[in-house]
């Protein structure tokens, strides 16, 4: 078991500073403008009613399986002009010297962001629960996860959005805090792409890496 503590304290220290930049951008009506991805081929998702599907790809650094293969499937829905409803579906499977582990994720959840000339600053909170299964063991928890983020917008079709989340399965006592990034690219006023990586710290535990790629209907 490894604690990366110089990790989740930077991880910590980014959350707030996050947090503190998209409650200062939100409070600042002065600077809110009309934003340019309001467009049918915005390369942003916040706003955005989407459907997604994606494969994704965790390596495992600990002693047991080296990696898992999964997907997850998401459907987002804009409730008004600052605030996005979401339900998401994970599962992922890992086998190792003959045993297979699955694990299984649905979460409901809520963000609020606020639109800007550059993009879109939000903090999100899901809450849901995990079962997990290794060989004939069977186990499952309620999950949250808090976190912040900033959706660049790089170009008309393009955006980048790096994120900080805490995500905490109260039954297993584990704590884990995600860093990463993802990058989404929208084809036409129908179709975009994502591709997705972050690094993730857990508490008492092996750390551990995650990337997927994944396809947006938007609709």
């Amino acid at each position: 078991m490894k604690q990366n503590t110089n990790l989740k304290s930077l991880l910590i220290a980014m959350t707030v500073a996050l947090g503190a930049v998209a409650t200062a951008q939100a409070q600042d009506a002065n600077v809110a403008v009309p934003n340019p991805a309001d467009t049918i081929t915005s390369g942003g998702l916040i706003g955005s009613r989407y459907t997604q599907v994606e494969y994704n790809y965790i390596d495992l650094s600990g002693s047991g399986p080296s990696h898992a293969n999964g997907f997850g499937v998401t459907f987002n829905q804009p409730v008004n002009a600052n605030f996005d409803a979401s339900l998401n579906y994970d599962w992922a499977r890992a086998k190792w010297a003959g045993v297979r582990g699955t694990d299984q994720v649905f979460e409901v959840g809520a963000t609020a962001y606020t639109t800007l000339a550059w993009g879109r600053p939000y903090a999100m909170a899901t809450a849901g629960w995990d079962w997990q299964k290794v060989g004939g063991l069977r186990d499952d928890s309620f999950i949250y996860r808090v976190g912040v983020g900033m959706e660049f917008l790089a170009a008309p079709q393009f955006s980048v959005t790096p994120f900080v989340n805490f995500v905490r399965a109260t039954g297993f006592n584990a704590n884990e805090y995600e860093i990463g990034a993802k990058a989404t690219y929208r084809v036409n006023a129908s179709w975009s792409v994502t591709a997705r990586a972050q690094y993730e710290a857990v508490e008492d535990d092996d750390d551990s890496a995650e990337y997927s790629i994944g396809l947006n209907y938007h609709f």
